[in-house]
């Protein structure tokens, strides 16, 4: 991460707070399944198969389908126009999708579901050779290599990088309190705060990216 450059990390710092939002919205609408965090669904998808059959833990499986089906279209789309902002796009209006049918009483599944696949479309933002150079809707790793840093700085090597690992598990952290409070307080609508977050940075990111073209 020490060769990102600081509108980089901002945008992850943006879409790390996003996802850990969508996160909450989800795991308190599904009761406790993930629209992001595969590895907690992988999890109980196993304990649930041990302790209550396959009857409920498809449930799991099929959130881990969505996100899967949802990082192949995001490492697609990456390669498709201007990939960063199109995966950008493409992220935010499944996330707005997903809002628009809540308000819809026919549809016969969760919409949240449908945010499981923007996540894993959201992934693609900083695909680099065919590789996540950043990670914004999981956290471990990231947390590992801020502890790593920090060691090292405490060895006498970069002082200061630690604290960029360490923001973007921040970010998820608050982003999930505040997704919790806003389903709280109004359910489904929780969504239209962070579409307006996506349509801003997207259009933000889309605007620098046109710009640094043209000078």
């Amino acid at each position: 991460m020490q060769n990102v450059r600081r509108r980089e990390w901002m945008l992850a710092v943006i879409l790390a707070a996003v996802a850990g939002g969508l996160d909450a919205i989800g795991f308190l609408d599904l009761g406790g399944y993930f629209v992001s965090f595969m590895s907690g669904n992988t999890t109980r998808m196993s304990a649930e198969v041990v302790d209550v059959g396959w009857g409920v833990a498809w449930h799991a499986v099929g959130l881990v389908g969505l996100f899967f089906v949802g990082a192949v279209g995001g490492s697609i789309l990456a390669h498709y126009r201007d990939g960063r902002v199109t995966v950008l796009a493409a992220s935010t209006l499944l996330i707005a999708l997903a809002a628009v049918l809540d308000l819809w009483s026919a549809v016969p599944f969760p919409p949240i579901l449908i945010v499981a696949v923007a996540m894993g479309v959201m992934n693609a933002t900083f695909l680099r050779d065919g590789e996540v150079a950043i990670g914004v809707t999981y956290m471990t790793g990231t947390l590992v290599k801020a502890a790593q840093r920090l060691g090292m700085a405490l060895m006498g090597g970069p002082r200061w990088l630690w604290i960029r690992y360490l923001s973007l598990w921040a970010a998820l952290a608050v982003g999930s309190l505040l997704g919790a409070w806003a389903y709280s307080a109004w359910g489904y609508g929780a969504l239209w705060p962070v579409v307006a977050v996506m349509v801003g940075t997207t259009a933000v990111v889309w605007r620098h990216r046109r710009q640094r073209i043209h000078d």
